[in-house]
């Protein structure tokens, strides 16, 4: 008797599978990666704005969040950056939305929220 589950030519339904789960992680990847590698970037040049702010006005570190934000590709207005400075610290708060492809015409939105402190010496 001949056994039917020969490996001669065949593909089993488990490496389709893993070949469909591979393309969808590749594609997902591919679209939400820029968006989220740009939001983390931007949130590290928050945090150095905010830290290296001691001679500069509210203005100034506003319009260098703003051209940091221009840079990225991220979608804010200088309206939506607040910069609160005291003598001796530092307040950047940032709202936005970003959006990715979830799905084929199917978008996902997201709102990232920044919020940095930082005490000048």
């Amino acid at each position: 008797m001949r056994n039917l589950k020969s490996e001669r030519g065949g593909a089993g339904f488990g490496l389709i599978l893993a070949i469909a789960i591979f393309l969808f992680v590749a594609y997902e990847a591919k679209q939400f990666g820029p968006p989220l590698i740009a939001q983390f970037q931007f949130q590290d040049a928050v945090v150095e704005a905010a830290k290296f702010s001691r001679g500069k006005t509210e203005q100034q570190v506003k319009q260098e969040v703003y051209t940091k934000a221009t840079e990225m590709g991220i979608p804010l207005t200088l309206e939506v950056i607040r910069v609160m400075r005291e003598p001796t610290n530092t307040a950047i708060q940032v709202s936005y939305d970003l959006q990715a492809e979830w799905l084929p015409g199917k978008m996902y939105r997201w709102t990232v929220n920044v919020d940095e402190a930082s005490m000048l010496f």
